[in-house]
């Protein structure tokens, strides 16, 4: 055998992996479920507060504050945290 046929066998042994048993994937499961619902709790009471803050700022007629970077960055992070749960989801199989 060559020395390259051993070096492709290693390298294909390695990339080669098992699936995890269930008893470890299904507590990881829900943590990672627990996690997402907190973010998007997190996310949903930073979009309040920044709505009731850009609300008290158009009332006194200044457009752009840190009201609404703070809606546009809830948004943005709920996304990012969806996504971030479909990605998973797409490596840890259920």
């Amino acid at each position: 055998m060559s020395a390259m046929g051993t070096v492709q066998m290693l390298a294909a042994g390695s990339l080669a992996y098992k699936q995890m048993p269930a008893d470890v994937l299904a507590p990881l499961m829900q943590l990672l479920n627990w996690l997402l619902w907190f973010v998007l709790l997190v996310c949903l009471a930073w979009m309040i507060v920044s709505a009731g803050k850009l609300w008290l700022v158009f009332r006194s007629d200044l457009a752009m504050n840190d009201a609404s970077h703070g809606v546009l960055m809830s948004l943005l992070g709920a996304v990012v945290a969806s996504t971030a749960s479909g990605i998973a989801l797409a490596f840890l199989p259920a």
